[in-house]
């Protein structure tokens, strides 16, 4: 797999220089939105009695790559440095429950000058296309659609085509699997694809494939997700059946199910959702239902408080009910 890891490396910078190299009438600071983004995150976990922080500050960057004919493509580019204090469990990205450094979340480049019929190019460190996930970014926000969870991760590095046709879009890509690592550990590699109904209508429907091996875990998962918005009142779900192959146990059946009711104020600055969640295993006693509520105040353009609080109904074989509540100040200047 090491040569597709050199290829997917090599288009990325090819892409870089050619963007570099194209004479533009315009600075490079022209068609930038960028943004200094700085949060705090207090997480309180009943069920280990841990209370955690999460502090992050970064740089995130939008460019649209223009010439003489026109706009060439556009690039993303998120770097943040996060600090742990007192996290359990501590994640992968990090080696203790106190550690720092520096994450990259997107980075990646879309070339869409391509003829009509031809596909955009996307090269990078992106989000995977699936569910939900691929119309509604949860990066840096507490509401999430447990994209790592139910895939293995939500971010990889790898080539994606994608395009919107009349009323369809789709996107389909092919990743190393090594999620902050633009390699392939072990074997690994990430099939993933969704093709559905135009994302900014008040119906979105829209069906995903995905087939990978990350963390020595394979995986196939088949999916359908919907959005229905009524005013300022908007019903979500996301249905995903398949199995995974966790060694010694051999392939196991899986299914997740989320829906969501949300709602927001007129002037948007005020959302407020609720989520049910059921997570069922193959030869697990019982399936996991998990209620999570959660709001989110835009106080101006730049100022956002939220929080959420996650409750599993049902009882665990073994250990306590999950239990989680956080809160978080994002300043984006």
């Amino acid at each position: 797999m090491k040569p597709l890891s050199s290829i997917f490396v090599g288009l990325f910078l090819t892409f870089v220089l050619l963007t570099w190299s194209v004479h533009c009438y315009a600075t490079f600071t022209q068609n930038l939105r960028w943004s200094i983004d700085g949060s705090a995150r207090l997480n309180h976990n009943q069920a280990l009695d841990n209370t955690s922080r999460i502090y992050a500050l970064g740089l995130d960057t939008h460019k649209v790559f223009t010439y003489a004919n026109g706009d060439i493509g556009y690039g993303v580019a998120q770097v943040y440095w996060t600090k742990l204090s007192n996290h359990i469990p501590v994640p992968f990205l990090f080696t203790s429950k106190d550690d720092s450094e520096f994450i990259i979340r997107e980075a990646h480049l879309n070339f869409t000058a391509g003829p009509n019929w031809l596909p955009n190019v996307r090269v990078g460190h992106f989000t995977l296309p699936f569910g939900l996930e691929e119309s509604i970014d949860t990066n840096g926000r507490l509401l999430d659609y447990y994209h790592g969870k139910n895939l293995g991760t939500k971010l990889d590095w790898g080539l994606s085509l994608n395009k919107v046709i009349r009323q369809i879009e789709y996107n389909v890509s092919y990743t190393l699997g090594g999620k902050d690592k633009a390699k392939s550990v072990d074997g690994s590699y990430a099939v993933t694809g969704r093709i559905g109904s135009l994302s900014h209508l008040d119906f979105v429907l829209g069906l995903s494939i995905f087939d990978g091996k990350i963390d020595n875990v394979s995986r196939q998962r088949l999916a359908l997700d919907w959005q229905y918005y009524w005013g300022t009142w908007g019903l979500l779900g996301e249905l995903a059946l398949g199995k995974d192959n966790k060694q010694p146990q051999g392939w196991q059946n899986e299914k997740y199910n989320l829906v969501e009711l949300n709602k927001s104020a007129v002037n948007e600055q005020l959302k407020l959702y609720g989520q049910f969640i059921i997570r069922d295993k193959e030869f697990q006693a019982s399936a996991n239902k998990l209620i999570n509520i959660g709001f989110s105040y835009q106080f101006n353009t730049q100022l956002e408080f939220s929080m959420s609080g996650g409750l599993q109904i049902n009882s665990p074989a073994s250990g306590k009910k999950q239990q989680l509540a956080r809160a978080q100040i994002r300043y984006r200047y």
